[in-house]
């Protein structure tokens, strides 16, 4: 029987995912600045004539190896988070775990607010992250899991805000216990969830004095 499988494509594609597992594992064993072409080739054993071969371009591949190690983030996770907020703290002690990719998190907000052809991709990547977790708000709101009386999408934005800032810390501060600050900080932001906004004064505007019974 005639083979419906183009076995160039078939062979395309093994290279281009052994390309990329080897990103992965090189973001896992050098500093951001250091991984180029020739590391990811050496480590996947194949000419570095591959990596151009499969990815015209080194953003390319960093998309493809953000997308990649992004999905398998979570897989082994035994249990299902019970809202929203412990979800980004299992994430976070994920990172914990695997700092090379907060290595690569870090240099894709580079690339997302620059003007290259591939910043519109990652911050599309960015938008849907902050979409999955104001919609995980939501769910939360309506079910009563969380007491809040703020938006989910801005709930959303300031934890966002609060997970990349410890991502960042992780870093630079490597004795740092992000979880405990992370705990810390979740209780202060659900405190403030929970009361409505002060209203602001205006200002510019002169307050009139009661007038008082003759």
């Amino acid at each position: 029987m005639e083979s419906l499988t183009d076995d160039t494509i078939v062979d395309e594609q093994t290279t281009a995912e052994r390309l990329v597992r080897a990103a992965i594992r090189a973001y896992r064993l050098h500093p951001f600045t250091e991984v180029d072409a020739t590391v990811v080739a050496d480590i996947a054993g194949l000419p570095v004539e591959a990596v151009s071969r499969a990815f015209p371009t080194w953003d390319a591949l960093l998309l493809v190896t953000y997308d990649m190690w992004t999905n398998l983030r979570g897989t082994n996770r035994r249990r299902r988070a019970a809202t929203t907020i412990d979800h980004v703290r299992t994430t976070l002690a994920e990172d914990v775990a695997d700092p090379g990719l907060v290595r690569v998190l870090a240099g894709v907000i580079n690339i997302a607010g620059a003007g290259t052809t591939f910043a519109e991709l990652f911050r599309k990547r960015y938008g849907e992250y902050l979409a999955a977790l104001a919609a995980g708000f939501q769910r939360d709101f309506d079910a009563g899991a969380e007491d809040a009386l703020v938006p989910a999408e801005r709930a959303a934005t300031q934890l966002l805000a609060l997970y990349e800032g410890l991502q960042i810390q992780m870093l630079v501060r490597p004795d740092l216990d992000v979880l405990a600050e992370y705990d810390h900080a979740v209780r202060v932001l659900r405190d403030g969830w929970r009361h409505r906004p002060v209203p602001e004064w205006d200002l510019d505007v002169v307050p009139t004095s009661p007038v008082l019974p003759a």
